[in-house]
């Protein structure tokens, strides 16, 4: 039987534990000062994305109101009926929903990793307690704290969505799937009152009838398959960190820090949670800005023996705090 003292499951609030300013927060103030562009397409895209938006904008991805967007392209980009080339021109608004979220995605995944590869190190005196003997890492971040500050072997680290050291493509994005964004943006008809005649059910129908032409029809198609296609690959993800911990039967501690349990996260913890029915949790927490959510997984998911921990009551060296007021 294969077992391994602790895993440890690594995400964002890690690193911001450890000084990096690796927020989406100061993603957005980093594009502000490099690529105030890019935030001018996002605001005319999605709308007003304001520093909220920005801090959860990998799920605000999947946000966009495509109907509206497509319908704004759709009209732009009306078919001449008019002219005897008219078939060549019903899907103009298909072609310029998919130029211009193509280029946005582009350059917002070129930004990243521009933002990603400059970000500063982590501070030594942030260190906190790691069991690294006999211990694996998933690591949801692309820095490599774990490698520089605490001397973890590669070997024993999965970064799960690419790493900076590594000649790969950053994995970010939502978890919404096609048919998700497609629900997200379907109309809803009005429905019609009871013991109607059906003369009048035939009105009311005729009255609220929601009708889009071929053209603003491919172009919100298009809309919804450029965002569908900015999901993460959860499925190929999780395959891959069922792999990385699958030859492992037992795991005496499980340790999930820094990461926000988001509805893209879950699926990993679930794992986890099935397969090592025995193990103790620990779960990090700021603030108790994510406790209620905790204990709903743990709720949710059978696990009774956890708890709920601050990093920086973990940390190596506890950094004194002493009131100015004694000294006067």
């Amino acid at each position: 039987m294969a077992t391994i003292s602790s895993l440890y499951i690594i995400g964002n609030g890690f690193d911001l534990h450890h000084g990096i300013n690796s927020s989406y927060g100061n993603f957005r103030e980093w594009l502000s000062e490099n690529d105030c562009d890019l935030l001018y397409q996002f605001d005319k895209i999605y709308g007003d994305c304001d520093s909220d938006w920005w801090k959860d904008f990998e799920n605000q991805l999947a946000s966009l109101n495509a109907i509206e967007y497509s319908g704004g392209i759709a009209f732009e980009n009306q078919p001449d009926l008019m002219s005897e080339h008219c078939d060549r021109t019903w899907n103009d608004a298909q072609i310029a929903v998919e130029q211009e979220l193509e280029g946005l995605f582009c350059s917002l995944r070129q930004d990243f990793h521009n933002w990603i590869i400059q970000l500063n190190t982590p501070v030594y005196a942030r260190k906190i307690k790691l069991e690294a003997k006999e211990a694996l890492f998933v690591n949801f971040n692309y820095t490599l704290t774990l490698e520089n500050l605490y001397n973890i072997n590669p070997k024993h680290i999965l970064h799960i969505h690419g790493c900076v050291d590594y000649d790969e493509e950053f994995i970010l994005g939502h978890g919404k799937s096609f048919d998700e964004l497609q629900q997200l943006n379907s109309i809803e008809l009005p429905k019609p009152p009871e013991d109607i005649s059906s003369d009048e059910l035939a009105q009311f129908y005729e009255d609220n009838a929601v009708g889009q032409e071929l053209h603003e029809q491919l172009a919100l198609d298009a809309a919804i398959s450029g965002v569908a296609a900015q999901r993460k690959p959860v499925d190929t993800l999780l395959h891959r960190f069922a792999d990385f911990i699958g030859t492992m039967d037992e795991v005496k501690n499980i340790c999930i820090y820094g990461l926000s349990l988001s509805d893209v996260d879950v699926p990993y913890i679930q794992y986890l949670a099935l397969k090592f029915k025995d193990a103790q949790w620990q779960f990090s927490d700021f603030k108790n800005q994510n406790l209620q959510k905790i204990n709903s997984f743990c709720e949710s998911n059978e696990i009774t023996d956890y708890r709920v921990v601050n990093l920086e009551d973990i940390m190596q060296v506890h950094q004194l705090c002493i009131p100015f007021e004694e000294f006067e």
